[in-house]
């Protein structure tokens, strides 16, 4: 059977190493070649995550293996990238760099996760999950010992505490296996166990690398071997691989952007709750930043987790930032979701040809979000819109279009039940149509309803100008009138991207909320960011 070019290529790059004895020790030239196809098909599940050698791979003394993404560490991140590339319908290689231990990570996240994003107010029931993406509700839903303690019954010889203990951990483990099992049976998944990376094989031409490889030693063989990749994830607990590339390049690599404590707001007793990065792709929770111990949400931008000039290579465990701010992503909840986020980005960096296609695109941060958000993680924090809410996509595509978002510097609170005033409904038409140009060549709008220093004046006058919105009255605006459905549709209708557009809501004279009103925009900001 023919190789596939994208096989021949890689054996025909360049990749460099220290020395050419370092590239024979640690058997760098391909003796033979392995594909994820290839792998045996596993009959049964162990009784821990590293898999029984039956079901995972255990590469022959320099031997490569290629596959299209490599997920790299033994945690929680490296946990869920690889659970949701699989997910995604990705094909993914999981070197495991040591002995895992999910459980324990994981039980830190339940049931003592309370917090609240409402300052000053006690914690409900919903708020201790709605961080979390759609995966991870699912996955606590399950997370209980319930099923296993009924089957282990009681000792004579053990306390209740040391069953519960040993049937909640047996229950929990073979939760964690399960959600692998399948894609291991469909040869999606291909596992190497306690792979220890020994060094990072890269490319370069004019100051951009490529990187190629990792090379691993096997900890129960001592056996060298390689694995080749399109996109390779650092999931390492220390940034083991990004360390090593450092070495190798002789250079420190840093990402594109380094996160401070000025960029995340982190200053103030309460953190400015409206920090969006234009290319933001999760939200992970700050606590005990020595501002205060409320845990409140911070964006996570995909420049934090990308090497300059390099290709091929993303951080998972930490993105770039202070070393002040590395415990905020030690915890496991920041761990998982990095690791969810980051594997449906390499699944789509896959699709079109590796990160840097995909960051070539136009508007590929909005492509991308839109993604993401489609898969239950949240990118833009709200403490009143929980991801199973009807209107969780077009609310949070809205407020990361910077459409409809807070109106408070500090609130997190969306208010989807609130009615829509003239003024909200020219400052979101305004911020969805309007340019800083549009805003300087328009005529100047008078009216007696709305002052000088009228929150909303710019936007007003800008609708008016060009015909967005109309007086309510000769010489009157009317801000603070609630606009009806009737009313919205007859604005918006012009505005739709094709003839024929239905309402999104009932035609009637009734209050428009502002979930209408992100539902109502979100096709006309599809038209402008996908067109």
């Amino acid at each position: 059977m023919p190789l596939d070019p994208f096989f021949v290529i890689m054996l025909l790059g360049t990749l460099k190493d220290c020395s050419n004895s370092a590239m024979e020790r640690c058997g760098r030239s391909p003796h033979g070649i392995r594909l994820c196809q290839h792998i045996t098909t596993p009959s049964s599940v162990a009784s821990s995550l590293s898999i029984a050698k039956s079901n995972a791979l255990h590469p022959t003394n320099r031997e490569t293996v290629f596959c299209k993404t490599l997920v790299v560490g033994n945690t929680v991140a490296a946990y869920t990238a690889t659970l949701a590339i699989l997910q995604a319908g990705g094909q993914v290689c999981w070197a495991q760099t040591g002995k895992l231990n999910l459980t324990h990570d994981l039980s830190q996240l339940y049931p003592d996760s309370s917090f609240s994003w409402r300052w000053g107010r006690r914690v409900t029931a919903w708020e201790r999950v709605i961080v979390m993406s759609r995966s991870q509700q699912t996955f606590w839903a399950n997370w209980q010992p319930q099923a296993a303690l009924t089957a282990a019954g009681k000792s004579a010889s053990e306390s209740l505490r040391d069953v519960e203990s040993k049937a909640s951990v047996s229950f929990r483990e073979t939760q964690l296996r399960q959600a692998i099992a399948p894609y291991l049976q469909n040869q999606q998944l291909i596992l190497i166990p306690q792979g220890i990376p020994i060094r990072v094989l890269y490319s370069e031409s004019r100051g951009q690398r490529r990187v190629h490889q990792v090379v691993f030693q096997d900890a129960a063989t001592q056996r060298f071997f390689q694995v080749h990749a399109k996109l390779i994830l650092d999931a390492t607990r220390n940034a083991d691989l990004q360390q090593n590339l450092s070495k190798m390049t002789g250079a420190p690599v840093t990402p594109e952007l380094i996160l401070t404590r000025e960029d995340l707001d982190l200053r103030s007793r309460i953190p400015h709750s409206r920090t969006l990065f234009e290319d933001a792709i999760t939200v992970v929770l700050a606590n005990g930043t020595g501002t205060s111990t409320k845990a409140h949400p911070l964006s996570i931008p995909l420049r934090s987790l990308v090497p300059e000039n390099t290709e091929g290579f993303l951080c998972v465990t930490f993105p770039g930032c202070e070393s002040s701010l590395r415990s905020i992503f030690r915890h496991p909840r920041s761990q998982w979701a990095l690791g969810e986020a980051v594997g449906h980005i390499a699944v789509q960096a896959a699709r079109v040809g590796g990160l840097g296609p995909l960051m070539s695109q136009p508007n590929w941060q909005w492509q991308l979000q839109q993604i993401l958000v489609r898969q239950g993680i949240p990118i833009f924090a709200f403490d009143d819109v929980p991801l199973n809410d009807a209107d969780f996509e077009a609310i949070q595509m809205g407020a990361i279009a910077d459409v409809v978002r807070t109106s408070r510097r500090y609130s997190l609170s969306f208010r989807p039940e609130t009615p829509v005033t003239r003024a909200v409904l020219a400052s979101a038409l305004s911020r969805l149509l309007g340019t800083e140009k549009d805003s300087v060549n328009a005529p100047q709008y008078l009216s007696e309803d709305v002052s000088t220093n009228h929150w909303a004046k710019t936007a007003i006058q800008r609708v008016i100008a060009f015909g967005w919105m109309t007086e309510k009255e000769p010489g009157r605006f009317a801000p603070s009138t609630v606009v009806t459905k009737c009313q919205l549709w007859q604005i918006l209708c012009p505005l739709y991207p094709s003839n024929g557009a239905t309402p999104p809501f009932s035609e009637d004279d009734t209050p428009v909320r502002r979930r209408h009103l992100s539902r109502s925009l979100y096709p006309i900001m599809r038209s402008r960011f996908e067109g």
